[in-house]
């Protein structure tokens, strides 16, 4: 199990890293897709240190394409982005009973480009986001707002 979570670090790492974006005025498209990983903590339970997040074992992940986004450029460095997400829950932390619950999210989110207000930052490409979207967990959904910055 510890092998497969480096595995899962490494993979994620390696498609952050090589992820390019070429997107502006003349290349206004981007598809992407990825794998969504999905952490449960019972509501009682709150552990702020990074080792429980990381080595709990209740992670949930479906081992294939479980992400697919869309990107549009807009102009002057913001674009919209939809995305859709899905998984299948079966650990839950402290849970002894079996759970088996399917989560499905969609998000659009409108994302700004950095590089429009510090210059061209080389192979580095910052931005910010916000947005919203509906996430579902055993049938049970309700609307999130996002929020965040990221990189490609």
């Amino acid at each position: 199990m510890k092998r497969l979570k480096i595995a899962v670090i490494a993979l994620f790492t390696l498609v952050t890293v090589s992820n390019v974006n070429a997107q502006d005025e003349n290349n206004p498209w981007a598809v992407g897709f990825g794998v969504n990983v999905v952490d449960f903590y019972n509501s009682d339970e709150f552990s702020p240190q990074l080792r429980d997040l990381v080595g709990n074992g209740d992670w949930n992940i479906l081992p294939s394409i479980s992400r697919i986004t869309g990107e549009k450029y807009l102009d002057k460095g913001f674009s919209l982005q939809l995305a859709g997400s899905l998984n299948k829950i079966e650990k839950f932390k402290n849970s002894d009973d079996a759970v088996d619950f399917l989560y499905w999210a969609v998000d659009a989110v409108v994302k700004y480009d950095l590089n429009n207000l510090v210059g061209q930052t080389g192979w580095f490409d910052p931005y910010v986001y916000l947005g919203g979207g509906y996430t579902s967990v055993d049938s049970s959904g309700e609307g999130m707002i996002n929020g965040g910055v990221g990189f490609n």
